[in-house]
């Protein structure tokens, strides 16, 4: 089953509903994975998250909210399940977290969320693919690189890159993605999505003309992921479209 499933499957068995930690403890995957996926699944009209209580609590959509919902002490108190993994917790800019901030943000203007792929086990395809009336949006998320490493056997450790040059390396690899998206769709508004760096900004501003020459979009956000700045939108997009 994948990630949504699950999540489904545990708020169908659950009277009370779940917060994002007790999902995240129960599942064994991270805090960030289970707030992007609940996001979505809100935004498609599945679930609520109800802050009534106080905390967020995700509940079926249909289901009565009780007086027994979960307090922040159980919330505080949750571990991961016998043989869950457990892994960090991956705040902003990570890109897991700009996904899931990104996809609220969209959500709350309307957009109709398609698909969000998995960032935290690198699964292929468009990060994001977002719809609202006849236009199509697909984006491609990148966070900002920090001082050591996330993953892997390294996990922890120092990197030998500086997090400026990693940045540009990761654009180059974002405006790679994008332009194999026009490709393949040429009336979809094809978008990178960055958090707001000035390293990401410098280059932006840079590239500019070649973004507009491609019908390529890329917007800086914040940590609400609202975008603040936006870069190409050669076919007549202004930031109010978004």
């Amino acid at each position: 089953m994948t990630l949504r499933d699950d999540v489904l499957q545990l708020l169908r068995g659950s009277t009370v509903g779940m917060t994002d930690a007790q999902l995240a403890s129960q599942l064994g995957k991270l805090h960030q994975q289970i707030n992007q996926r609940c996001r979505q699944l809100a935004a498609e009209g599945m679930i609520v998250r109800d802050a009534s209580s106080g905390i967020i609590v995700n509940r079926l959509n249909g289901s009565e909210p009780v007086a027994t919902a979960p307090q922040p002490s159980t919330v505080a108190s949750a571990q991961p399940s016998a043989g869950a993994p457990v892994v960090p917790d991956r705040g902003w800019p990570h890109e897991s977290a700009v996904q899931g901030a990104l996809v609220g943000w969209l959500a709350q203007q309307g957009w109709r969320i398609l698909r969000v792929a998995d960032t935290e086990i690198q699964e292929r395809g468009t990060d994001v693919i977002a719809q609202r009336g006849g236009t199509k949006l697909l984006v491609e998320v990148k966070g900002y690189p920090g001082t050591t490493y996330a993953r892997g056997a390294k996990a922890g450790q120092p990197k030998p890159t500086p997090p400026t040059l990693q940045a540009s390396h990761w654009l180059a690899n974002a405006l790679l993605k994008a332009m194999r998206m026009r490709g393949a769709d040429s009336e979809a508004r094809v978008v990178i999505a960055l958090p707001d760096f000035p390293r990401y900004r410098r280059i932006l501003t840079e590239i500019e003309g070649s973004l507009s020459g491609g019908a390529l979009e890329a917007w800086l956000l914040d940590e609400q992921g609202e975008p603040k700045a936006a870069f190409g939108n050669s076919r007549g997009h202004t930031i109010e479209d978004r």
